[in-house]
């Protein structure tokens, strides 16, 4: 896309990460003379403070999901991709998303951290990891009713 002020191509910012981070850049970049491609595995964004409330049964999963493109559909200049980063080539600035190159000017890499044992893995058996909506169904508690 050319910015037509001054015929000089729109500077590209790509966002691999519909977490957080990367949420909270593609909406301070809503209003700015940018292009905004968001890049993420899901179609979502979790809010993972309150997986342990699914994980218990308190809550649904889609009360802790919004969907990303309602999320930034107010942000005209932000675009949602859904996929899986394969590569990224800094040299090229493009990052590899299946067979497609998605060329940037900027990008920003906000995808998330993951638990650590710290060097003791065996801890993974007694405090699984609570990160995803797999983790936190994976833990709801199945009760057995009993009848008489």
């Amino acid at each position: 896309m050319v910015n037509s002020l001054d015929n000089k191509p729109t500077h590209q910012v790509v966002i691999v990460g519909g977490g957080f981070g990367g949420l909270y850049a593609a909406k301070t970049l809503a209003k700015a003379a940018v292009n905004v491609t968001l890049i993420d595995k899901r179609n979502f964004h979790l809010f993972q403070p309150l997986l342990y409330q699914v994980a218990t049964g308190a809550l649904s999963p889609a009360d802790i999901s919004s969907p990303l493109r309602s999320v930034l559909s107010k942000s005209k200049n932000t675009k949602v991709l859904l996929g899986e980063v394969n590569n990224i080539d800094p040299e090229a600035q493009k990052v590899i998303v299946g067979d497609e190159a998605i060329p940037y000017d900027t990008l920003i890499v906000a995808t998330g951290a993951k638990h650590s044992y710290f060097g003791k893995d065996n801890w993974e058996e007694f405090a699984p990891g609570l990160k995803t909506v797999e983790d936190a169904i994976a833990h709801i508690p199945h009760f057995k009713l009993k009848y008489k």
